[in-house]
């Protein structure tokens, strides 16, 4: 499973733009995936995790259906060669 601190890597390689992690050191171990209890994370911290969280589920969610358009166009255009072969014969 990526830790939050990964996933907001991943969408900053991708383009899009992540909010700026927290300052405090208190949001070290939930961004590195450290077992932490949450009184140990400050407010700002959860927040950014929330952030991230929902821009890498919008992001997954995108490259998921453009994933399903492209397979969904390769099939069609098999599909429309083999007519158009089968009407050249």
């Amino acid at each position: 499973m990526l830790t939050i601190l990964q996933k907001a890597v991943i969408l900053g390689k991708a383009g899009v733009d992540v909010p700026t992690r927290p300052a405090d050191d208190q949001s070290t171990p939930m961004a590195t995936g450290s077992p932490v209890k949450a009184e140990g994370v400050s407010q700002k911290a959860h927040e950014w995790a929330r952030a991230v969280e929902t821009l890498y589920v919008t992001y997954v969610a995108a490259r998921a259906a453009k994933s399903l358009r492209d397979a969904e166009e390769a099939r069609q255009a098999a599909m429309l060669r083999q007519l158009s072969a089968a009407v050249q014969a």
